[in-house]
């Protein structure tokens, strides 16, 4: 999308977002800056240079990513990368602004308790050929990002999280929930055990079948053409 819009190199562009040295030079202690681009709305000239373009968007995530925030980080005895990486999960699953900070409480229970954090965010992330429905057959994908195979948070960030994301990450709500299934209207229903979760899984699950029914007829009720 830069380079459609600055007109920029993406090829430049994203060898230096994996430059470790560059990565190094901007302060950001990390194997890539993926996570540390934070989104907002910019203003560049045509064909900026990628690194200056690069070094706006890291300067603006380090001057909101303020010593109060690290402290809140080192109070939960989590790194910049940790913090960065939940948030990014936290970005890829959530539509409604209200509901980050208690996504972000359920990864952090999970968390305590050496559950698999099972995001599918993380597993949509190493999946070839862009965004689709999991398949039970992707669980079993062999990657440090899938969280249905190993606990903990995976090696880094999968986005670059916007502000709400980060504070949610660093601030999440307090509840009991462990579970969360998306209810087909943009937010979702959590729960604290398993039985309640499958629960909503089967019910999303019949809304969404018959959603799906429904978009292959025509208004008349007939087999719609495709």
């Amino acid at each position: 999308m830069l380079s459609r819009v600055v007109g920029i190199d993406s090829a430049r562009f994203v060898a230096l977002v994996h430059d470790e040295s560059f990565v190094h030079s901007l302060g950001i202690n990390a194997h890539s800056l993926e996570g540390y681009l934070l989104p907002d709305t910019y203003t560049f000239q045509w064909q900026t240079d990628e690194q200056a373009l690069i070094t706006t968007l890291v300067t603006e995530y380090r001057r909101f990513y303020t010593d109060s925030l690290q402290a809140r980080a080192n109070g939960l005895d989590w790194t910049t990368n940790q913090v960065m990486t939940l948030a990014s999960i936290v970005e890829g699953e959530a539509v409604l602004q209200e509901e980050r900070p208690v996504i972000s409480g359920v990864y952090h229970n999970r968390l305590r308790k050496g559950m698999k954090l099972e995001a599918d965010p993380t597993l949509r992330y190493v999946i070839d050929g862009g965004p689709r429905r999991i398949l039970y057959s992707d669980l079993q994908i062999e990657s440090p990002y899938n969280t249905y195979r190993y606990r903990g948070l995976p090696p880094g960030p999968i986005n670059n999280p916007g502000r709400a994301s980060i504070l949610a990450a660093l601030f999440p709500a307090r509840h009991n929930y462990l579970f969360f299934v998306a209810n087909g209207k943009g937010g979702h229903w959590f729960t604290s055990t398993y039985a309640e979760h499958m629960r909503y899984v089967r019910q999303y699950r019949r809304e969404r079948n018959i959603r799906e029914a429904g978009s292959l007829t025509d208004t008349n009720g007939r087999p719609a053409a495709r």
